[in-house]
């Protein structure tokens, strides 16, 4: 079985939800992960996870809705809720993005809702999934800060190798998307290398990043297969060897709870 940890199943690229699904299926793909980005998703993604098997969910507020925001206290006071839901089991999609803010006007503002966000899934003991892009100094800041580190993942990782350093030692996982695939992306193949199997997670960031050969369509979780296959070709490990352990490490981040019951 395949594990897409960060699927964005309710973006209207995606709205063929019973096609997308069905061709993850079969694809070997058993779970899916969907992030929220803003809280005004909820309601799509509980109508989702409610009605679709193997489906869950993230509770979180992405660094570029943040200008949606007018009290933090508030929307977070909101997604304790929402982490209430059997179906959600980590928080995210969080993080740092200074991509479109070269200047770093927002810093402030996005700290203050990243370590919020943080505290929250450090309180309700559930997992992170961090987002960062131009944010490497700021974030490595905040994480030398933390008393208590939370469990949880990466996704799409682009940081420099000492970065990953940090975060392995950490604890943290990692996933790569399918630009891992892309031709001048030897970068994150050199990161993926350095990553203990153990540690790694399998993500498409669907609609985002279709791998190569497909590079330029609308991404599907179904495409999670490809990552899986480039990864153990890149690692020189087998394929199966791939699947069963990541998928394994995602039980571990996201399932451990739901798997004891």
């Amino acid at each position: 079985m395949l594990i897409d940890t960060h699927c964005h199943l309710t973006d209207m690229r995606l709205s063929d939800t019973e096609g997308v699904l069905a061709r993850a299926k079969g694809a070997g793909v058993g779970r899916m992960i969907c992030p929220m980005t803003e809280v005004a998703e909820w309601k799509a993604v509980r109508d989702l996870i409610e009605t679709e098997e193997g489906v869950y969910a993230l509770a979180g507020i992405h660094p570029e809705n943040l200008e949606k925001i007018e009290n933090i206290g508030e929307e977070i006071n909101k997604m304790k809720e929402i982490l209430k839901h059997p179906k959600v089991v980590g928080v995210g999609e969080i993080g740092l993005d200074f991509y479109y803010d070269k200047e770093k006007k927002s810093k402030d503002k996005q700290i203050e809702l990243f370590q919020a966000q943080v505290e929250m899934a450090i309180a309700a003991g559930k997992p992170v999934a961090i987002h960062m892009r131009e944010a490497e100094e700021e974030m490595r800041e905040i994480m030398r800060r933390w008393k208590i580190v939370p469990k949880g993942q990466f996704h799409c990782f682009a940081g420099s190798g000492e970065f990953l350093d940090e975060a392995l030692k950490m604890g943290f996982f990692i996933s790569f998307c399918g630009n891992i695939t892309f031709k001048k992306a030897e970068n994150l193949r050199e990161r993926a290398q350095k990553t203990p199997l153990e540690r790694l997670l399998l993500e498409t960031d669907s609609p985002y990043l279709a791998p190569e050969p497909i590079r330029g369509s609308v991404n599907e979780p179904a495409n999670v297969k490809i990552i899986a296959e480039y990864i153990a070709q890149l690692l020189s490990v087998d394929f199966m060897e791939v699947a069963g352990i990541t998928s394994e490490n995602a039980n571990h981040v996201y399932f451990a709870e739901i798997l004891n019951q």
